[in-house]
């Protein structure tokens, strides 16, 4: 009779281990399908990312054109009158530059 209750023990404790194990497998396949989704996440980021900073490199040089373009554009469109009276502004502004740094 002895020899059945160390039988029962060990059936029990093979039992409860073998029930750890499931459980440990089990959190493991949720663990690696969760990972193996934010990798995939992760990779879509990443594609994403990259077509945003081609966007912004295509706009940035998109807006320097502009930049080069209106302000070619604008001094061209200055009557001669109006050409002048900026230039003695200019003048005006460099002379003031001019004494401030030399004080």
């Amino acid at each position: 009779m002895a020899e059945n209750t160390k039988y029962d023990i060990l059936i029990n404790e093979l039992s409860s281990i073998e029930s750890m194990v499931s459980i440990l497998i089990h959190k493991y396949k949720d663990t690696y399908d969760r990972n193996t989704e934010l990798e995939n996440k992760l990779a879509e980021a990443n594609r994403e990312n990259e077509v945003l900073l081609q966007q912004i490199a295509r706009m940035e040089e998109g807006i320097q054109n502009n930049k080069e373009t209106n302000t070619a554009d604008l001094f061209n469109s200055l009557t001669s009158k109006e050409r002048d009276s900026l230039k003695i502004k200019l003048q005006s502004l460099i002379s003031k530059i001019d004494y401030h740094i030399s004080s």
